[in-house]
């Protein structure tokens, strides 16, 4: 008597919402975060900036930058286009512009760089290729 029985609506497209989604080479890429209870194992590819507080483990294959935080650790091969470890990292790593090492970063492996920063405290390992910035010819800067 009070409720009235409605008639089942028919499923249409219309009905449906639309889901846009976002072009994969955006030109802000986001920000991915792992957290320090969260443990990957596979790969990570993407066109914006990672942070690592927790553990990976394979690979990271990014266009933006690699921040590994006190306390996160990567077990991984490494193309970025920047990297700040504050963490430790193993594996190899091919950074297309800056690897900056804080008192607290700790890199076993091979690394290939244009510019290293490497603060007191901290500690490398293995093998760095520091190729200089390009298109600077060293010859003739003197």
């Amino acid at each position: 008597m009070f409720f009235r029985k409605r008639e089942p609506k028919a499923e249409t497209a219309e009905a449906l919402p639309v889901v846009q989604e976002a072009p994969a080479s955006s030109a802000s890429g986001g920000r991915t975060l792992v957290g320090r209870h969260t443990r990957i194992v596979g790969r990570i590819l993407g066109d914006g900036p990672v942070v690592v507080r927790g553990s990976v483990q394979g690979t990271i294959a990014i266009r933006g930058g690699l921040c590994v935080r006190n306390g996160g650790r990567i077990d991984a091969d490494v193309e970025a286009h920047s990297v700040d470890l504050e963490g430790e990292a193993r594996g190899r790593m091919s950074v297309s512009s800056r690897v900056s090492l804080s008192a607290t970063g700790d890199f076993e492996g091979d690394m290939d760089t244009p510019v290293l920063d490497v603060c007191p405290g901290s500690i490398v390992r293995g093998r760095a290729r520091v190729a200089g910035l390009p298109g600077r010819d060293r010859r003739t800067a003197r």
